[in-house]
């Protein structure tokens, strides 16, 4: 029997990992662009982390399978990942799937909280220790998708919200997330906008 599935891991892993090559704008006031940079993609590893335990987040079966039934299911979730040098980020939410096997149409939303505890990150060097980040008082993150005869089309997710931040090293601050990224199958081109610690984001990238 043949399935169709996508993943909602890789567009968080890629959406502040590409803040890499396209973020511009004063620098915070105590980090760095560099760290900026750096800080974005170690802090969303640990998100790509923690939502790659769902696994798939929607599949579909060709017309004429076992579950011909159109569903719409609603999941509560809770998920923890540790940080690389420490604490760890807790992700909660709920995801409504709706799926009609016959058609091979669906659609997904999910709406989460992340809480950082004292999550610990390598800074930029190893001489300039770590970075402790902690939910002040959280994110928000939304995703949403759909599907049309067993093709996905455009997804969106967005990242809203704020962290305190302490260097191991000196130094204390406040990091404002405010981003939408665009993953589009048929291009496969992602877009991110919006701001991450005091930048301006815009970025796109095609594979």
């Amino acid at each position: 029997m043949r399935r169709t599935a996508l993943l909602f891991a890789a567009p968080f892993a890629l959406a502040l990992a590409a803040c890499e090559g396209g973020a511009t704008g004063p620098a915070d006031a105590s980090l760095s662009e560099a760290e900026a940079r750096e800080l974005a993609a170690a802090w969303d590893g640990v998100a790509a982390g923690a939502i790659a335990g769902f696994g798939p987040l929607f599949s579909v079966q060709e017309a004429g399978g076992p579950s011909a039934a159109a569903t719409t299911s609603t999941t509560s979730f809770k998920r923890q990942h540790a940080c690389p040098a420490g604490g760890a980020s807790t992700i909660e939410g709920q995801r409504v799937v709706t799926r009609d096997p016959a058609t091979r149409t669906g659609s997904m939303q999910m709406n989460a909280t992340r809480t950082d505890s004292a999550c610990t990150l390598p800074a930029r060097g190893r001489r300039e220790g770590t970075v402790t980040i902690t939910g002040s008082p959280n994110i928000q993150l939304a995703a949403n998708g759909a599907w049309t005869n067993g093709v996905p089309g455009v997804h969106t997710h967005t990242q809203k919200g704020s962290f305190a931040w302490s260097r191991s090293t000196g130094g204390t601050g406040t990091c404002t997330v405010d981003l939408t990224a665009t993953l589009t199958p048929a291009t496969q081109t992602y877009t991110l906008t919006g701001a991450f610690c005091g930048r301006t984001v815009n970025v796109t990238r095609t594979s």
